[in-house]
């Protein structure tokens, strides 16, 4: 017998997916992450350059919430679809993810299950 739940997720077609991610910062590194991280964002070409080419690989951060300098931070993340969950957490964990080389955070990803909401998606789609 099929669940509702199963039911949803085999009427929604394929699409992007969703993620929260809990970054966690690795002793020692927040002061270094913060470092490189100010000077992106304060940069307005280079922070522009750094989401167009997220965006070609696939993935769109719609939300950066750092709770404490310390952490840990919240983020909402998107993948395109075709991407999967480990392909996902491989990006957000290597060089051109949140890490900035650095490896500085470890990062628990959630994915969020869109067909327990009909589909209806944490923000509009990027992908």
């Amino acid at each position: 017998m099929t669940s509702n739940t199963e039911t949803r997720r085999e009427g929604l077609k394929m699409a992007s997916s969703f993620y929260i991610v809990n970054h966690h910062f690795k002793p020692g590194m927040a002061a270094e992450w913060w470092g490189k991280t100010g000077a992106l964002m304060s940069d307005e070409a280079a922070f522009a350059e750094n989401i167009e080419s997220t965006m070609e690989k696939g993935f769109f951060n719609h939300s950066f919430m750092p709770m404490a300098a310390e952490g840990p931070i919240y983020c909402v993340w998107e993948a395109k679809e075709g991407i999967s969950d480990s392909e996902f957490q491989d990006f957000i964990d290597g060089p051109d993810g949140v890490n900035w080389g650095l490896v500085a955070l470890n990062n628990n990803v959630m994915k969020l299950d869109l067909a327990l909401t009909g589909g209806q998606t944490p923000y509009e789609r990027k992908f």
